[in-house]
């Protein structure tokens, strides 16, 4: 009984999370652009709802970190005292994850983007802070290492597929 109500809840809140990105995503694409604003010397129009779209990516991604660190300590603390080496095989991929995000952000760097010799700053003429820089900077290395991680996983399992293939002649 108590499964089947969180799997009611938890269908529930993914079709609403979806319902909602599908929304901000067609009004990003489809509703219009905010007036020219002049950024560095250049004319530039905006989607209206980009601020709306990019808070709402922020609070998924929040979000999603926080439920994978929790369930994964949660199931942790219970498989324990039953299999130790298998929870600490699954604590293994939280950990890993903890490790990228920090080895990332050890990585990253504040220094500003210099364009046309000045730093980038926003509409208003503002320097971008630099922990701007920092979130991107830890974006951009964290993308890199999934990336190669998912072409050696990829690798592997072609070589696995090929490996049973040939046994099987």
């Amino acid at each position: 009984m108590k499964a089947d109500i969180c799997s009611r809840v938890s269908k529930i809140v993914f079709y609403i999370a979806m319902a909602v990105s599908v929304a901000l995503i067609a009004l990003f694409f489809f509703v219009g652009f905010n007036d020219t604003e002049t950024i560095n010397n250049n004319d530039m129009r905006a989607p209206q709802f980009t601020d709306a779209l990019i808070y709402w990516i922020y609070a998924l991604t929040g979000i999603t970190v926080v439920l994978v660190v929790s369930f994964g300590l949660i199931s942790f603390g219970k498989n324990f005292s039953d299999d130790p080496m298998g929870a600490l095989k699954g604590l293994a991929g939280v950990l890993l994850l903890v490790v990228l995000f920090g080895g990332a952000y050890f990585l990253a760097s504040d220094t500003p983007i210099i364009v046309n010799g000045k730093p980038l700053s926003d509409s208003d003429g503002n320097p971008i802070a630099a922990s701007a820089y920092i979130l991107t900077d830890v974006v951009i290395y964290v993308q890199y290492a999934l990336f190669a991680v998912c072409t050696l996983a990829t690798m592997f399992s072609l070589l696995n597929i090929s490996r049973k293939v040939k046994s099987n002649k």
